[in-house]
């Protein structure tokens, strides 16, 4: 039974890790072509805006490339960029589409409104 169990968490973290690494293997540009593709299937984006968005995210992503491969990864900046990009973004989006956006980055913080993450965090 432990054996059993020792295999499957490492085939979980091999799998985990092997994910991760082709992440961080992707070229800013295929970083921004994936942004962009997820944002029109979600937001519909116009011709128009799927470029200036392309543009925005292909900056962020090759910022986020250097900042991660300096000496010292600053989770601040890396943050600060996002939010940058989130701000930028809005500037393109139709008031209906800043509406869905925000939906999608709430989603993907899991729900959460900040610091706290699950039922812990939370007092």
């Amino acid at each position: 039974m432990k054996k059993t169990l020792m295999a499957m968490l490492l085939a979980f973290f091999s799998i985990t890790a092997f994910a991760q690494r082709q992440d961080s293997d992707m070229t800013p540009e295929k970083r921004a072509e994936n942004q962009v593709k997820t944002m029109n299937e979600k937001l519909n984006l116009s011709e128009d805006q799927q470029k200036q968005i392309y543009n925005l995210s292909l900056a962020r992503a090759q910022k986020v490339k250097e900042l991660r491969e300096a000496q010292t990864v600053d989770r601040d900046q890396i943050r600060a960029s996002m939010e940058t990009f989130n701000n930028e973004v809005a500037k393109i989006l139709t008031v209906e589409q800043q509406e869905k956006y925000k939906t999608m980055l709430e989603d993907r913080r899991g729900g959460g409104g900040g610091g706290s993450r699950g039922p812990r965090g939370r007092n």
